[in-house]
Formats: C-alpha cells, structure tokens, sequence
C-alpha cells in the first residue's frame, strides 16, 4: 500500500462578527491522505474533490459527488448522506468563495445548511457541523441576519454538546466558532478550554471510515495558532510538538513552528 500525502493551504478573508464590518483571515489546510489500493470513506473522497478542485482548475468532480449523495440519500433515505452532503457543500462553498464567487459560495452554503436540517432526528454530529456552517455563514451577511445566524450557531452547538459531551468535534467546533468571534463581542475567552477538551477526546468510539473524523488536526493549529497569537510560546511549542508528532505533514503547524523562538 502506498500513501500519498498532499497539502493545500487556503487563505481567505472573513467578515465573521455581528456587525459585518472586521475582515478576519480565515487559513484552511487540508492535508488529503489517499491510501492506494483502499477504498476512501465519503470524507476522504470529498476532501480529494476538494483539492483536485484547485489542481484541474474545476469543481466538477466535487458537483459530481455532492449529485451522488442526493442520489444515494433518495434511494436509502439514510440521514448520514444528508451530513456528507452538508459536510460536501460547505467546502464547495469554500471553492468557489476562493475563486472569487461570493454569491454562488454564499448559494452552496445555504444549500449545505438545508440538507442538514432537513435530518429529522438529527444527533451530536448533524448538530456541530451546523452549528459550522452558520458560523461560517456570518461572513455573507449583514445586520439583522448575521445576528440570527449567529445565534442559529450558538443554538446548534449547545444541542450538540447535550446530545453528547464527548463528541470531540462538538469542542473542536466551540474553539473554532470563539476564535473567529472578534473580542469586542465576547470571542476568544474559552478557544484553549474547548480546544483541549477536543484533543483529549478519541477521534471517533467506533473506528469507522464512512463516520465523522475531522476536527482532531484542525484542532491542533487552532490551539497553536491562538497561543502564538496570544503570545503563549511555551505552550504553542508543546502543542506543536504534539500535533506534528500526530499530522507531521501539517503545513499549519511546521509554519507555526517557524514562529517560535529560538
């Protein structure tokens, strides 16, 4: 078997906060892992729709999938594939938010964010990546709306945390959700508490590739990336240490590392 590592760092500015005004870098790093001769669960063949995106030029492959899914969904009528295809749309948004079309990104989020609703007894899981994409949602919107989005986020993860408190991506996501609310509005108080609830959590109870396993690396450069930012060398250095241990591909945490002194 052979294992193909590829990164792909994205940058892009946000306006995530309630009044829609403070552009705030957004980094996305996505290290796809493609295991020759295995056969990928649904996350692994989105997040390598994701990077051929960039690499052909096109998100046909990543149209094609999400088509699937519909497909799959209206033939088995199995929630799940309503995840994967929120999960799918929300980094089809991110492509076409990358290539410069705010208003198609803005249309495949909101599509993302409706196929999760439309899960009827949705679970910790459906929950968190909600809670996700309304979050990511603030940066198309305007005051009043960016505040209900808001509160729609708020809502959703605290749903999430009840239907089970050790679902690390419900953690990962309350880090990510505070890190990218501007202080002014309360955000950046408990990134480190949720981030390192997250990590000490297992990826997943059952080791299963068609279930939920992001969030555990993403966690890792949130936490340095917050402790460079708040000047907190010594623990971003353990931290680092400790992710690229995990992820030594990380393209986030061997630039953080380049941060610290020497």
């Amino acid at each position: 078997m052979k294992t193909i590592v590829i990164t792909l760092v994205l940058f892009i500015t946000l306006s995530h906060n309630l009044s829609g005004r403070t552009a705030i870098p957004y980094q996305i790093t996505v290290d796809v892992i493609v295991n020759e001769q295995d056969e990928p669960g649904i996350q692994s063949r989105i997040m390598t729709a994701f990077l051929n995106s960039f690499v052909v030029q096109n998100n046909s492959e990543m149209i094609s999938l999400i088509d699937e899914l519909s497909s799959m969904y209206d033939k088995s009528h199995n929630s799940l594939f309503l995840y994967w295809k929120g999960y799918a749309l929300y980094y089809n948004s991110i492509i076409y938010l990358k290539n410069g079309d705010k208003n198609k990104a803005h249309e495949e989020l909101n599509k993302g964010i409706d196929a999760l609703e439309a899960i009827k007894a949705k679970n910790s899981e459906d929950y968190a990546l909600l809670s996700m994409l309304h979050s990511f949602s603030c940066q198309f919107l305007k005051f009043p709306k960016v505040v209900s989005a808001s509160r729609n986020a708020d809502k959703c993860i605290e749903k999430a945390l009840k239907l089970d408190e050790n679902n690390p991506r419900v953690y990962y996501v309350l880090a990510n959700n505070d890190y990218y609310t501007p202080e002014t509005y309360g955000g950046g108080s408990n990134v480190e508490e949720n981030a390192l609830k997250s990590l000490s959590l297992p990826v997943q109870e059952i080791n299963n590739p068609y279930l939920p396993s992001w969030g555990r690396q993403e966690c890792y450069e949130l936490l340095t990336n917050y402790y460079i930012k708040k000047n907190m060398m010594d623990k971003a250095k353990v931290y680092i240490e400790l992710g690229l241990a995990e992820y030594p591909d990380s393209y986030t945490l061997k630039y953080n590392k380049s941060k610290l002194p020497l």
